[in-house]
């Protein structure tokens, strides 16, 4: 079973709308101070440290990959651990952040937190380092290096599903404490070690029943005729938006690069002629290189619970779309002269959480591929294909190996993002049947983020970040800051306006066209349209907006998005939450009543699979037409006081959590309540629960 271990960490929530730093102490080149920011601007909500955790946060209640974004905290990713080793004199070296110490190896650097629009809708940057004064690592094992992790989030189809991490490490030999350490770290490694559980939706045993996969090239590795899933192997057809049955003559771990306008060829005479299906299509076969953890059937339970009836119906994902060269890429020169190169990673490692590494040159030899764990694979095969069943693993995807000379820096792009299964489908249970791209198809759109704008640049001739440009998607705005409050005409919003001020990124100028009202009831999921706010003759906006259409006593939330000129709409994440991120609703009030006739429970009969629970904070009941000041008294049908209310705001209503007197949850039953005003007038009724 997980621990739950204590993170203390400052965490940041994106309500501001303009880039921000976070103030911290410094000494040498230690910040002393652990701090995080939350992405929630997409489809994947995350939590990102300096400390070299890339999401998840088993101590404070944030967990890694909440998808979709905005629901009761269906997380897919417990921790990951950013984790580099290196060889020096013989021996190994590594510098992980890992569990369950919480705070890892990696210290943070003098630098604070960056949080805020930049190259994406919604950027955080953290400065981490192995430096010979990082009190977290041992001393005369420090690796000299500093590492800078730039993370981008956008709120937008189809670039909502996944998250990017631009990697810089940069190596210090002064910085270094091991002995003989030289100019040059010899045999470097990076691993992107992640523990993802599916999901956090299954009530029982969400870690316990996960299965991992590799999706791309495998040096040959699974050509072997008993194994369940050989590789490679072609049994579908993969577009954008469909998957359809049947051989296209692309091999199913691949992706076609060039069969669409959006994915430029940087020198086409350089390209393959590929057949697919019918038709020609000049361009390249890319491997995906991808490292997946899915949900599969408890064996505790009786029948088959894949998937959990949609709810944990997604496959997490991470791979590596941009790497220096090493030894495991493809490179030939094409016909044009030009060298091509398509990055593949090292290995492909995993165990589970009985088998942790717990020495470096445990950890190090699941970076180089060569674990005795994963009997010498570097591309260690499917579960069932080694013997092993369901259960809770881990996967570690490398790249290297790579020499590293002091004052030089190695950059790499990690892509981690949640897909509706491995191929896309339809999302009955999160989203009323929407069809949505596979963790496949969400790579191979990380892919064409990346790529966009690039001049000189493709999969077949890659470049580093800062070597061309990239990122060059359209940027919606951002959302502006929000409060609401029920009022007894209806619920009341008002926002500012920030996204009047602030210019799109990429254009350059202020592109705003209208703000639009959502409402949602239950969770912030699906969202109704309520009202579009254009400009009014005087070329201004109005900031507030009166929903006179809410019913009383069910739990409402609402989002105002911003629209540019481009119909781009920014996240619908500003809605109220709690102190800890939550979802926090709001009910519309019934206005004060002078006689004590239409009292009512909502909802009545209560029942605890209702959507009305999809979040812990909406579990409750609401007495409704209340006089403006009164005792309600709560009593079991034996006539046993269960809890006294006090109600004196003036309105007519007065909510519940069903908690009896001592803060415990009451039982499935029946109940009588008796409201009684101050001068002695009260009605009894009766209300049900069942859960």
């Amino acid at each position: 079973m997980k621990q739950w271990m204590s993170l203390f960490l400052v965490v940041l929530f994106p309500i501001a709308l303009q880039a921000r730093t976070l103030p911290g102490k410094s000494s040498s080149h230690l910040l002393q101070e652990d701090q995080s920011a939350n992405i929630t601007v997409g489809e994947v909500w995350n939590h990102i440290t300096n400390n070299g955790d890339l999401g998840g946060d088993f101590g404070s209640g944030w967990y890694g990959y909440d998808w979709p974004g905005g629901g009761p905290h269906n997380y897919y990713l417990w921790g990951s651990y950013f984790t580099l080793g290196a060889k020096v004199g013989g021996f190994y070296y590594v510098t992980y952040a890992d569990y369950p110490t919480s705070s890892g190896e990696w210290y943070p650097s003098e630098e604070p937190i960056f949080a805020g629009p930049k190259k994406s809708a919604y950027d955080v940057i953290v400065y981490m380092n192995d430096f010979k004064d990082n009190p977290r690592n041992n001393q005369g094992r420090h690796l000299g290096v500093k590492v800078i992790i730039h993370t981008l989030a956008w709120p937008h189809e189809p670039y909502n599903n996944f998250i990017a991490h631009e990697i810089y490490i940069t190596y210090n030999q002064e910085e270094s404490d091991i002995p003989g350490a030289g100019p040059v770290l010899d045999s470097v490694f990076l691993g992107m070690w992640y523990d993802a559980d599916v999901s956090g939706a299954d009530a029982t045993d969400p870690h316990i029943d996960d299965l991992v996969y590799f999706d791309g090239w495998t040096n040959g590795e699974w050509n072997n005729p008993d194994f369940l899933y050989p590789s490679p192997i072609d049994t579908l057809t993969l577009t954008p938006d469909s998957v359809i049955p049947g051989p296209d003559g692309v091999p199913d771990q691949y992706f076609v690069w060039g069969d669409e306008e959006v994915e430029n060829l940087t020198n086409p005479q350089d390209a393959w002629e590929i057949q697919v299906g019918d038709t020609t299509i000049t361009g390249y076969l890319i491997p995906r290189g991808m490292s997946i953890i899915y949900d599969g059937d408890n064996p505790a339970d009786p029948g088959d619970d894949t998937g959990e009836d949609g709810k944990s119906a997604g496959y997490i994902g991470g791979a590596f779309i941009y790497a220096p060269p090493s030894p495991s890429d493809s490179i030939w020169i094409g016909p044009s002269g030009d060298t091509c190169r398509i990055v593949r990673p090292w290995s492909h490692q995993w165990w589970n959480w009985e088998s942790d590494p717990a020495t470096d040159i445990d950890v190090y030899n699941y970076l180089a591929g060569r674990h005795t764990a994963t009997q010498l694979y570097r591309y260690a095969p499917h579960p069932y294909d080694l013997g092993a069943a369901e259960f809770d693993y881990r996967f570690l995807n490398t790249v290297g190996p790579y020499q590293l000379r002091s004052g030089d820096t190695l950059k790499f792009v990690w892509v981690v993002g949640v897909g509706q299964g491995l191929n896309g489908g339809p999302d009955n249970y999160w989203r009323g049947g929407k069809w949505m791209p596979g963790i496949r198809q969400v790579l191979e759109w990380a892919y064409k983020a990346y790529y966009a704008g690039s001049m000189h640049s493709d999969p077949a001739h890659p470049s580093a970040p800062d070597e061309d440009i990239h990122w060059n998607i359209p940027v919606p705005p951002n959302p502006p800051a929000l409060i609401y409050s029920s009022t007894p005409n209806g619920i009341e919003l008002i926002w500012d306006d920030s996204p009047e001020k602030t210019p799109d990124p990429i254009k350059g100028y202020v592109d705003l066209a209208f703000y639009r009202v959502y409402r949602a009831i239950y969770a912030p999921q699906t969202w109704e349209l309520l009202a579009e706010i254009h400009r009014g003759p005087d070329g201004s906006f109005a900031h507030s907006y009166l929903d006179t259409t809410a019913s009383p006593g069910f739990p409402y939330y609402y989002a105002v998005a911003a629209v540019d000129e481009d119909s781009l709409e920014s996240a619908k994440s500003n809605y109220l939450t709690d102190s800890e991120g939550n979802p926090l609703p709001i009910t519309m009030k019934t206005l004060a009543q002078s006689t004590l006739d239409n009292i009512r429970v909502v909802p009545n009969p209560y029942f605890g699979s209702a959507p009305w629970t999809a979040t812990e904070i909406a579990d409750k009941i609401e007495f409704q037409n209340l006089p403006p000041a009164c005792k309600i008294y709560i009593y079991t049908m034996a006539g046993d006081l269960v809890r006294v209310l006090t109600h004196n705001d003036n309105t007519g209503s007065e909510a519940w959590n069903l908690l009896n007197e001592s803060g415990q949850k009451v039982v499935s039953g029946p109940y009588i309540y008796k409201v009684e005003t101050p001068d002695g007038q009260y009605k009894i009724g009766k209300f049900m629960i069942l859960k």
